[in-house]
């Protein structure tokens, strides 16, 4: 039997893994491979490795989990996995002039709801820097330079248009040829501080370290980077919810939004979430 303690220390070696394997590839982490991902995509030799860093440390240290990941699908350690494990390689495009990273989560048990969280991670590539929970402990980041310090969310609660910071997951929409977060968000949001990066997994760390107020987008490919954040959000003192203002902590992480896209709210505090929800409706 492998205790949460234990399991945290492998999930961050896992982490901090992916980043030795980056960090290795230089410019050839971008690089195209010929056949495309579960979801139609160009996989990129920084994905694949990536991810193969993280799996292959649960493999040697024979967790029993089964990780949902975005270029490997379903992978199953042990005959009866015990865990759910959500991974996405690389989250964003790699290259010195963006911001992206690993995302890895693992849950307690194979059916779980987002509430069963037992660590979530962020291993941010550029800058160097690992954002972590175990459950109930609070949030942390660890610095290129290896110090460790507590992070929490803004507590920003109004919604306006001179101090709220909102990141908008337009990429989405540019990838799908679709105007879905324009839509949804952005159209009722004009005069707003909206901004956007190419990657959900800066969103997350901003979100939680309080460079950010509110992070919108939606439910999509197996929602791996929201499973991943959200106990980073959570034990930061943020919340996330759905458009119909329900939390994330009962819902079940393989039934809630896997098929279709459904607008998605993480915002430094439930009071600014159901403030935006108010305001866009």
């Amino acid at each position: 039997m492998i205790n949460t303690r234990k399991l945290n220390e492998i999930a961050i070696q896992a982490l901090k893994n992916s980043n030795k394997v980056i960090e290795s590839l230089g410019i050839e982490a971008s690089k195209p491979l010929k056949r495309p991902n579960q979801f139609g995509e160009v996989k990129k030799k920084g994905d694949v490795l990536a991810e193969k860093a993280v799996i292959d440390v649960f493999r040697k240290a024979k967790v029993p989990i089964r990780i949902y990941s975005e270029e490997h699908g379903i992978v199953n350690i042990g005959a009866n996995p015990r865990y759910l494990g959500v991974l996405d390689g690389l989250d964003g495009p790699p290259s010195s002039k963006n911001r992206y990273g690993t995302m890895f989560g693992i849950f307690s048990n194979t059916n779980p709801k987002y509430r069963d969280y037992l660590f979530s991670g962020i291993m941010e590539h550029n800058p160097r820097k690992l954002f972590f929970v175990f459950r109930g402990n609070g949030s942390f980041v660890i610095s290129a330079g290896g110090k460790k310090e507590g992070i929490h969310c803004s507590k920003h609660n109004k919604l306006d248009r001179k101090n709220t910071r909102i990141y908008a997951d337009v990429v989405f929409d540019e990838a799908m040829n679709s105007t879905f977060i324009r839509d949804t968000f952005l159209s009722r949001l004009r005069g707003f501080d909206v901004k956007y990066l190419l990657s959900s997994a800066a969103h997350y760390a901003d979100l939680a370290s309080g460079q950010v107020d509110l992070v919108l987008e939606c439910t999509r490919k197996l929602n791996l980077e929201i499973a991943a954040a959200y106990g980073v959000v959570k034990e930061a003192g943020g919340v996330v919810l759905a458009y119909d203002g329900s939390n994330f902590d009962n819902k079940k992480y393989l039934q809630f939004g896997q098929n279709e896209n459904l607008p998605i709210i993480a915002a430094s505090t439930e009071q600014l979430a159901n403030n935006l929800i108010r305001h866009i409706k």
